[in-house]
C-alpha cells in the first residue's frame, strides 16, 4: 500500500499542477465575461437615461431609437 502512495501521491500532483493554469485562466475569463456584462449593463442604463430625455425633449424617433439600443444591451449582458 505505501508502495502504491509513493507513485500515486507525485502522479496526483503533477495532475493538478497541469489542470491549475488552465483552470485560473478560465476564471480569469469567466471574470472577464461578468465585467463585459457590467458594462452593457451600464450602457444600458445610460441609453435609457438619454431615451427619457429625448422624451422630455419630445423627440420621439430618439426615444424609440435608445430605448431598442438599451434593449438590446441588456439582452445582450444578459446571454453573457
Amino acid at each position: 500500500m505505501k508502495k502504491i502512495m509513493l507513485v500515486a501521491a507525485p502522479l496526483a500532483f503533477a495532475l493538478t499542477a497541469c489542470g491549475g493554469p488552465a483552470e485560473e485562466a478560465g476564471e480569469q475569463a469567466d471574470d472577464i465575461a461578468e465585467m463585459e456584462a457590467e458594462v452593457m449593463d451600464a450602457e444600458a442604463g445610460v441609453a435609457e437615461a438619454e431615451a427619457e430625455l429625448a422624451d422630455e425633449m419630445g423627440d420621439e424617433a430618439a426615444e424609440a431609437n435608445l430605448e431598442e439600443e438599451a434593449e438590446v444591451l441588456e439582452e445582450t449582458a444578459d446571454e453573457i
